[in-house]
């Protein structure tokens, strides 16, 4: 039974690290930079979307670095979620809180 626990956590692991994707969302006054990686590796041509955002019915695709910046139409502070897809059909997403007071 030892033998099988380590070697589903070992399997886990394994699984967890080999797509190492990772979306970085920095505030700004009128909206967001995004950045897609994957494994370390910038994501050109990702599509980021925010799909709980009803305001901003938009895809956006990264550049050759991986970023893109979205405008955001906020009034007030709240929390947005973002989804990526990468053009091998990952996908993947991370939640940021945006503040009015940075507008």
């Amino acid at each position: 039974m030892k033998k099988l626990n380590v070697s589903i956590s070992t399997l886990l692991v394994l699984f967890s690290a080999a797509t190492l994707a990772d979306i970085n969302i920095v505030d700004t006054k009128n909206g967001s930079w995004v950045t897609v990686s994957k494994n370390s590796v910038a994501e050109e041509n990702a599509v980021v979307t925010t799909p709980k955002l009803t305001q901003l019915n938009q895809s956006f695709s990264t550049d050759e670095n991986g970023r893109v910046f979205i405008p955001l139409p906020l009034n007030s502070s709240r929390s947005i979620q973002y989804k990526a897809v990468t053009v091998d059909g990952a996908e993947f997403s991370r939640s940021a809180f945006h503040g009015v007071s940075n507008r």
